[in-house]
């Protein structure tokens, strides 16, 4: 019995370290935390949808999430086709990443509501037909517009809804995510993009084209040319 509770105490004390390492690059936002790592420790299934703007951890939480988990699939809702289904019946994942969920198509959206509902996905049509079910799946979603989600697909999540970071915690973030940089550099570059836009992707993204003798200047053009180019709407 002694050993029975030696082990059952050494596996509390284990998952309570890698609780404590996931997460790590948010500032802030303890509470969630736990709540998701309760989430992603059950046997239940569960919905949850972070709502916010830009520079909010959102794109982080989902990051990650990915790292904990093998079974995970991630889509970008904003660029998703009708697959998202067929990649459910394939994969079978206990968790699913919906980024920009208030970006997907309604009419797809309404597709999934028996999905988020109750695990089970029944098509009946002439192109599409498919029935399986995917018990004790989390779904993850993000949204910057909550307007935008229908209140039906709303109504099957829990909701949090996230503040934008103030200008000193994205700078922590920022160092936290590029660690291969120094911490003034890194730092450099978070101040910029909150000024740009304060999406963390872009402090990542600008991280990796950075050389290891860069300076200021060659960075803020790195920055300046990504923020440049990456609207459509910019093009003439």
């Amino acid at each position: 019995m002694k050993l029975a509770e030696g082990v059952a105490r050494m596996r509390f004390f284990h998952n309570l370290l890698i609780e404590k390492k996931q997460f790590s690059s948010i500032s802030g936002y303890e509470d969630i935390k736990n709540i998701i790592n309760r989430v992603l420790s059950s046997d239940d299934s569960f919905n949850l949808l972070l709502v916010g703007p830009s520079s909010s951890a959102k794109t982080q939480f989902m990051m990650e999430i990915m790292n904990v988990s093998k079974h995970c699939v991630y889509f970008d809702a904003a660029n998703s086709t009708n697959q998202i289904l067929q990649v459910l019946e394939k994969e079978r994942p206990k968790i699913v990443l919906l980024d920009e969920l208030d970006k997907l198509p309604r009419v797809f959206a309404e597709k999934m509501l028996n999905f988020l509902e109750s695990g089970h996905v029944k098509i009946d049509q002439k192109n599409c037909q498919m029935d399986f079910e995917l018990k004790g799946c989390k779904v993850f979603g993000t949204a910057n517009d909550i307007s935008r989600i229908s209140k039906s697909v709303q109504s099957r999540f829990r909701k949090f809804f996230l503040t934008r970071y103030t200008e000193q915690q994205f700078l922590d973030v920022s160092e936290k995510v590029l660690p291969k940089l120094s911490p003034s550099i890194a730092r450099y570059i978070g101040a910029n993009v909150y000024q740009s836009n304060g999406d963390i992707r872009d402090c990542i993204a600008v991280g990796k084209l950075v050389r290891k003798n860069d300076g200021p200047e060659e960075i803020a053009e790195i920055i300046a040319t990504i923020s440049k180019y990456e609207n459509e709407g910019n093009k003439k």
